[in-house]
């Protein structure tokens, strides 16, 4: 029972969350829409199932229908061996011993002038073959020596079965009415009336095998039907009967698309297959569209536009409600002009009204007061700022010629040295940075783009230290929109080249990182120049943790300090500077800016 109520419970925290159209949504979907679905499909299912009841009674007429023409086919041929075995002149004439063909052939005109086998024949389409152990008898028309067909079929399954006659399909290979084999149908019957005849005698009667299948086809039968022995097909009405061909098989992986019905037909089992119509699904959905489309438009068109009625009674004003509650320009609360119907929404906004009224009168009394006060402090703020503006503009001024003489100095020591015409690449290389200190519309640049003046910067001083200069940039890509003040980034690279490189004969590196942790963003110059002793080193150190704007106007070299005051200001003094130099080996100055400290 508790995990019912908890389950319950976290069913209406989860509707909760839904908008009252989306809640009339679900409401239609699972009261209207699932119990129509629902019950259409029963009844499509009703459908459905009548329509399989009537095919599978369709499909049991034909398998009946078609029985009977077997029936009928077999009892007329049974008939005619009953009438064959219970004929003592065929009897006798079988038994007889001839002296001669001529004594055969007398006696055969006797026998066929007799009334009463003539009478045995009857008028049937069948075709009969007697066949006896007797040496003296001739072949031909319907009496045969027993002899010549005792490897066949039809007499080894007639020997087999222990039966006095059995029921048999098989290709007849005596060939004695065609020189192909031929598909035969027959009734094979002993003649042993009397048990102390001299001869074996059998009587084998076949069917009209075309007759038979003819018989199927003209019965226009709605669907395929097919009588089989074992896996053998005997009759069918597909058309596919050429009596010259062997027998087909039947396709077992089909039968479940089929009816079956059993049949022993003396001794012989027999199964008639009937294979189901294919259920017309278009078909019986258009013989009962007008039930449908009526289903549809009652349970689902009507409960829909109702719904609709509904969703406009609760949206409209709660639109109107949401609508009321922003400020008007006076920055007082509007109130609801028009509050239609008593349901809980109207009361909500009776109520809404009355809490804005108070409301507005609290603003007029207290609010309006404060707002001087903030505004007398946002003027001071704003004073504030624009001194420190004041201060960035001369740190501005004060760095662009310390820069640009190192830079110009850099050419004219490379066009000394090498007398050869690269000017043109270095004044490239000059133009690109002389330019970011020209433009100061804003002291911030992205990391891509202060990367790119740290790049055109050691490419003037490749030009200066040839092959004693080596550098490497590396920048994580998610770093490239972080902003920082500019050129703070290309004044320590340019730290490491006066004060690392100058002094060093032997080739040296400069190293340039940027890449961010979890929390922080780290820019890092590092180079195999010169060092610098350890004392100096921890002056150093002191001097850019503690930079402020008075340290700028000391004489000297301000470079580094300039870069640490902008790089404090920008992200509220949250930076940290760390320094590491070892004499002879090189230094590598560190820069960590908290991520949630820049932009």
């Amino acid at each position: 029972m508790k995990i019912i109520v908890r389950l319950c419970k976290k069913i209406e925290e989860k509707i909760d969350t839904y908008s009252i159209q989306k809640k009339l949504i679900l409401l239609y979907v699972c009261c209207v829409v699932l119990p129509v679905a629902l019950t259409d499909s029963v009844v499509v299912g009703m459908i459905f199932s009548e329509e399989h009841n009537a095919r599978k009674q369709v499909t049991e007429n034909i398998a009946s229908a078609a029985e009977y023409s077997i029936d009928k086919a077999v009892e007329e041929a049974l008939t005619i061996s009953k009438n064959i075995y219970m004929n003592k002149y065929i009897n006798n004439f079988l038994n007889a011993d001839y002296d001669s063909h001529l004594a055969f052939y007398e006696a055969y005109q006797e026998l066929m002038q007799d009334s009463l086998f003539d009478s045995s024949l009857g008028n049937s389409s069948v075709e009969i073959t007697m066949y006896a152990d007797n040496d003296t008898i001739v072949n031909g028309g319907k009496f045969k020596k027993l002899g010549r067909v005792k490897q066949t079929e039809w007499y080894q399954k007639l020997q087999d079965s222990g039966n006095n006659f059995v029921f048999c399909a098989y290709m007849d290979e005596t060939h004695d009415t065609s020189p192909t084999d031929l598909r035969k149908v027959s009734i094979i019957r002993k003649l042993n009336r009397y048990m102390l005849d001299p001869h074996e005698k059998v009587l084998k009667i076949d069917l009209d095998y075309n007759a038979v299948n003819t018989g199927l086809l003209r019965a226009n039968y709605e669907s395929e039907v097919y009588i089989c022995s074992g896996d053998k097909i005997i009759f069918s009405n597909t058309g596919r009967n050429n009596i010259k061909e062997s027998f087909e098989r039947f396709d077992k992986g089909t039968m479940h698309k089929c009816y079956v019905q059993e049949k022993e037909l003396y001794g012989q089992p027999m199964k008639i297959y009937v294979r189901y119509p294919e259920i017309q699904i278009s078909k019986i959905l258009w013989n009962n569209a007008i039930q449908m489309i009526l289903l549809v438009l009652i349970n689902i068109f009507l409960p829909w536009v109702f719904m609709q009625f509904l969703n406009r009674s609760f949206t409209v004003r709660l639109h109107l409600l949401e609508d009321t509650f922003s400020q008007d320009h006076t920055g007082k609360l509007k109130v609801v002009e028009t509050i239609s119907g008593t349901d809980e929404i109207s009361q909500l906004m009776q109520h809404y009204n009355s809490m804005a009224n108070r409301m507005n009168h609290l603003i007029e009394t207290v609010y309006e007061s404060r707002l001087k006060q903030q505004e007398s402090e946002i003027a001071r703020q704003d004073a504030d700022i624009a001194r420190q503006k004041a201060e960035l503009l001369a740190l501005h001024s004060q760095i662009n010629p310390h820069f640009l003489f190192n830079v110009l100095e850099n050419i004219r020591m490379r066009s000394i040295l090498k007398h050869e015409d690269e000017t043109a690449e270095m004044i490239e290389q000059l133009s690109l940075i002389e330019r970011q200190y020209v433009e100061w519309g804003t002291d911030i640049v992205s990391l891509g783009a202060e990367i790119g003046f740290v790049e055109s910067y050691l490419k003037l001083q490749k030009y200066r230290f040839g092959d004693r200069l080596r550098y490497s940039i590396e920048m994580e890509d998610d770093c490239r929109e972080y902003q920082i003040p500019k050129l703070s980034l290309v004044t320590f690279t340019e730290n490491s080249c006066v004060h690392g490189i100058e002094g060093k004969a032997s080739q040296s590196w400069i190293f340039v990182r940027v890449y961010k942790d979890k929390n922080n963003l780290h820019l890092e110059v590092e180079d195999t120049g010169e060092g610098m002793p350890e004392e100096y080193l921890n002056y150093l150190q002191e001097r850019m943790e503690e930079a402020n704007i008075e340290m700028l106007k000391e004489k000297g070299r301000v470079g580094v300090i300039n870069a640490c005051v902008r790089l404090k200001m920008y992200t509220g003094d949250h930076v940290k500077f760390h320094i590491e130099s070892e004499r002879g080996v090189g230094t590598e100055v560190s820069v960590v800016i908290p991520l949630n400290a820049i932009s």
